[in-house]
């Protein structure tokens, strides 16, 4: 497609206008917002189409906000919702949810930092930074393996041990990660706890060493524990188990980027997380 006018001879002008105000519109790998905007000879346009169309559904919820200051902004991330934009649809993530909020605040020019991210599907400890006076620190923090994140997960089968430290290289192949046994990949290691074992299934604590793509799944799904609910790494059997990825990060402990106060925040568990017969999860 060369120009808008091509765009519309597919679509309604303001089905168009709606597609580029949302972010799906990409022109030279760019997202475009002005719909006025003129193209150049032999840009590329691509339309990512939204899967749920030009909805604006999602917002913070207040309640969820686990830690705030000047420089620190901690969420409890709802499972289904993105933690940053995709192609689709800019607008339906956290990332830009927390610039409202802190727009309607009265925050001029609101400002937010990601250092790391949560899969779609899974829920919990998510912590951004709103003053750039923060980024390097905690940046460095997450490099170094001085955060300590603890997440919990539902597991298909019995774990014949009680703890483990899982130490396999992940790779990529073409459209998903791999773990890579016997070939040179990226260091990763889990150590994992069993929490409970039930019938054909088990809780887990999984705490990620090093912080790489999906290792939590990948690792547990090489071991035989595929995570209930994990559609694209845990087999058919798994990903029948549940209506969603049962993977929620549960704790994460840090040092403050700014004040060096030693931070520990819990997210509590989603309403629709299966509890085993006795509730109690310890630390």
């Amino acid at each position: 497609m060369k120009d808008w006018v091509q765009i519309e001879c597919f679509m309604e002008a303001k089905e168009a206008q709606e597609l580029v105000a949302f972010g799906a519109v990409h022109v030279a790998g760019k997202v475009v917002r002005d719909p006025n905007r003129v193209l150049r000879a032999g840009e590329e346009v691509r339309i990512y189409w939204p899967w749920m169309g030009v909805r604006r559904f999602y917002e913070l919820d207040a309640a969820r906000i686990l830690y705030r200051d000047a420089w620190l902004f901690v969420y409890n991330k709802e499972a289904g919702i993105p933690t940053q934009p995709m192609p689709s649809d800019a607008y339906n993530n956290v990332f830009e949810a927390t610039k409202r909020f802190l727009a309607r605040e009265g925050v001029t020019q609101p400002y937010v930092g990601l250092h790391h991210r949560l899969d779609r599907e899974t829920s919990g400890v998510l912590v951004m930074t709103v003053s750039p006076q923060a980024n390097k620190a905690l940046g460095r923090a997450f490099a170094e393996h001085r955060v300590e994140k603890t997440y919990l997960a539902w597991v298909l089968g019995i774990p014949n041990w009680d703890t483990k430290t899982i130490r396999v290289g992940i790779g990529r192949e073409p459209g998903r990660y791999v773990v890579w046994p016997n070939r040179p990949g990226k260091f990763a290691e889990t150590f994992v706890a069993v929490v409970y074992r039930g019938c054909g299934q088990s809780l887990v604590h999984a705490v990620p060493v090093t912080g790489r793509t999906h290792q939590i799944r990948l690792h547990l799904a090489h071991e035989g524990l595929p995570i209930l609910g994990d559609r694209r790494y845990g087999g058919s059997q798994a990903a029948a188990a549940a209506s969603r990825l049962l993977l929620h990060a549960w704790k994460l402990r840090l040092s403050h980027p700014v004040t060096n106060c030693e931070l520990s925040l819990t997210a509590s568990l989603p309403g629709d997380w299966p509890l085993p017969p006795d509730p109690a999860i310890p630390d």
